[in-house]
């Protein structure tokens, strides 16, 4: 069973918007490929699955520029992401989509075709995107894989005839070794080396008959245990953890993570430190008169933060200034501004408004902040370790929904609750949401994504009261992760992020689409 970490998988990626999915997800795809190609990429086809999700939300969702960004070398934190496409034109580069039938295992399934200087694909990767900037290459090269660039591995590829020098020198080293066969054929898949065992296994096809050589580092802001052995995996297990110890939730989140990972307790708080600094950041609106308008969406965050005290609206105190900051970050990803996704593009608004803000509205210092974000991680972990945070998976439920179940249960932690206050208030969020699609018009994260953003930080935050005021929501949080996915399943794939259905259908909806066909066509 995978286990994911905090910082890989759920406060993160930190990104040029709009998607975590569909851009953040692809660049480090494409970063995972340039390295695993080894130098300079001057020719690469991209192919979609033509029964997938990227076919109808490639552009509008940013994949053409997260994979050609990642190609040619850039992080996702990268500004130059947004305008990766434009960058390898100019550099002469040749790098172009299409679509065909392919395996149609994961809805952003898409192989990367690299070519070298004699016009011949050295390198071919099939590749998934599964949600909230994670992905997985689970082919190399037509060989069965898994890389998802949290591990140092290498791939040694051989004729079988010549394997038994190599496996007596593999097995002489302090190393994990994976062994598949085929058509006379040996690859061995390498991990768990030191640096000087590394520098010895990439100099191997000077020494002996090696057909290829494939190296990938570790590309994730943490770097995992090479066998993680999680001290819990859900809410429950967590729940447990506290009582043996007495620890406080975001004490328990720190200990998850060091128990997976590589990293220390001061990296990890420093990486949420970070996280709330790049958050607090894109709350800051996009200014309109100077950012382009890459949708059909005017920015409208700048004016409504003057008009909030001039015009009549129901007093919601601290709600408002939530909502506000919400739109705000959902505006700078729309903008392709660089935002975190926590757990996606598609919600990064949610947990900035509803901790960052709430908390600073409440007069906490940082560090109390910080142990929020903390916890909302840790609730993200068990969303991501037992369901999906994918639209394409189980639609906006995962998205939204997820991101309000992670902001009930920090602003718990904020309000000073317990554990298992938070985890209720979590699943009372969730709970709000099931069954919600994922419907963008015209493929962006427009509409109905910004005002769902709004909604989802209003939900946590009457979650967080309801429990804090000693409403029980009786459904425990693990078993309503599992509903979710189990609703996400079986919703008909023209609900979950294919623009087949919901407000992409209907006549305004289907207008603005083709307004935005005829706007990128003259790009």
């Amino acid at each position: 069973m995978i286990v994911h970490s905090i910082f890989n998988d759920v406060l993160g990626p930190i990104m040029c918007g709009p998607s975590s999915s569909h851009s953040a997800g692809c660049a480090r795809i494409g970063l995972q490929t340039r390295l695993l190609f080894g130098r300079e990429i001057n020719k690469a086809n991209i192919i979609f699955d033509e029964n997938g999700s990227y076919p109808e939300t490639y552009i509008g969702q940013g994949s053409n520029f997260g994979f050609t960004g990642g190609l040619l070398g850039f992080k996702t934190n990268n500004i130059q992401v947004k305008d990766a496409v434009e960058i390898a034109r100019k550099l002469g580069k040749e790098i172009w989509f299409s679509k065909q039938k392919l395996s149609s295992r994961h809805p952003n399934e898409a192989l990367i075709n690299v070519y070298n200087e004699n016009n011949e694909i050295e390198l071919s990767v099939l590749t998934f995107s599964t949600g909230g900037g994670m992905f997985e290459i689970v082919e190399l090269n037509g060989w069965p894989v898994f890389i998802d660039g949290s591990q140092e591995q290498i791939f040694i590829c051989c004729l079988t005839k010549n394997t038994v020098q190599i496996s007596e020198m593999l097995e002489s080293l302090n190393v994990s070794i994976k062994k598949s066969e085929k058509n006379n054929m040996t690859l061995y898949s390498v991990s768990g080396f030191d640096e000087k065992t590394k520098n010895l296994l990439l100099t191997l096809d000077k020494q002996l008959n090696i057909l290829w050589i494939k190296y990938a580092p570790v590309i994730m802001p943490v770097e995992m245990q090479q066998n993680p052995s999680a001290l819990f995996f859900n809410a429950e297990g967590a729940s447990k953890y506290s009582k043996n110890t007495g620890k406080a939730t975001w004490e328990i989140a720190q200990d998850y993570e060091v128990s997976i990972s590589r990293a220390s307790k001061e990296v990890i708080w420093q990486l949420a430190e970070q996280t709330y600094d790049i958050m607090k950041q894109s709350t800051i609106p996009p200014d309109p008169t100077t950012t382009p308008l890459y949708g059909f969406l005017p920015y409208k965050a700048k004016e409504m933060m003057r008009m909030i005290n001039n015009t009549n609206s129901i007093p919601s105190g601290v709600l408002n200034d939530a909502a506000l900051a919400a739109i705000a970050v959902m505006e700078n990803s729309c903008a392709h501004n660089i935002v975190v996704a926590a757990p996606t593009a598609g919600s990064s608004g949610v947990i900035p408004a509803s901790i960052i803000i709430i908390g600073e509205k409440l007069s906490l210092p940082k560090d109390d902040i910080i142990k929020g974000l903390l916890v909302s991680g840790l609730i993200g972990s068990f969303i991501s370790n037992n369901a999906s945070f994918g639209a394409e998976v189980a639609a906006c439920q995962a998205e939204n929904g997820s991101a309000s179940a992670m902001a009930a249960g920090g602003i718990v932690q904020l309000l000073g609750g317990n554990i298992e206050q938070a985890f209720q208030a979590a699943s009372m969020a969730l709970q709000n949401m099931l069954g919600l699609i994922c419907d963008p018009v015209g493929g962006l994260t427009e509409i109905p994504c910004i005002s769902r953003n709004v909604s989802s930080v209003t939900n946590a935050v009457l979650a967080a009261n309801m429990v804090m005021w000693g409403f029980n929501p009786i459904i425990p949080l693990d078993e309503t992760i599992h509903s979710m996915y189990d609703i996400g399943q079986k919703l008909p794939a023209a609900f979950r992020c294919t623009c087949q259905g919901g407000l992409c259908t209907t006549k305004t909806g289907q207008h603005l689409t083709e307004k935005l066909l005829i706007k990128r066509e003259k790009l």
